[in-house]
């Protein structure tokens, strides 16, 4: 079995080489999958966050929140730790640390107890294993906050047979590509 660090290699590689035109029409796809869902037209808060680096878009779906008068609540990174904040449009949001934008300071902190969560990921497996980025910035989150649903989204090329996983790492309740929901 690969190492999580290589599938984080070998996974963003193959993301780097996704044109734009395929990026915009896969991540339209998963848009209107994650819209039409039980899941999202029942949420009053709304859990995730602004794409960076080739992630899976997440306009659409933040727009689509917003105009439906939902609580959208995005992640900010201090030190260890990543708290979600209240954000009431887009002039909330400012480049952080990593140079991916979130919110300002002064917005109110998210209680985490309950909504949907629109997870990104370097990989996902059919088990709902998710690789992150590293840092298990999402992995204590969710893990502290259970009753969030967790929604992994990802291009189909994301998708790998299986995933090393820890006691620390958290799975997902459902996996969206542009062609499947698992």
């Amino acid at each position: 079995m690969e190492t999580k660090q290589e599938i984080r290699k070998q996974i963003r590689k193959l993301r780097s080489r996704i044109n734009a035109d395929e990026w915009q029409a896969a991540t339209e796809a998963i848009a209107e999958k994650i819209i039409g869902s039980d899941s999202f037209r029942e949420a009053t808060d709304l859990y995730c966050y602004m794409d960076f680096d080739g992630e899976v878009g997440t306009e659409r779906i933040i727009d689509e929140a917003w105009r439906l008068g939902k609580d959208i609540w995005l992640p900010k990174v201090s030190g260890d730790e990543m708290r979600f904040y209240l954000v009431e449009s887009e002039q909330h949001l400012v480049r952080g640390i990593f140079g991916i934008l979130e919110p300002c300071g002064g917005c109110v902190q998210a209680s985490g107890e309950d909504g949907l969560a629109i997870v990104p990921g370097i990989a996902f497996d059919r088990l709902h294993n998710r690789i992150g980025y590293g840092k298990g910035y999402y992995d204590r989150y969710l893990k502290a906050h259970p009753n969030l649903v967790k929604f992994g989204i990802a291009f189909d090329i994301q998708l790998v047979d299986k995933i090393p996983s820890e006691e620390c790492d958290c799975k997902m309740d459902r996996i969206f590509t542009e062609t499947v929901v698992y």
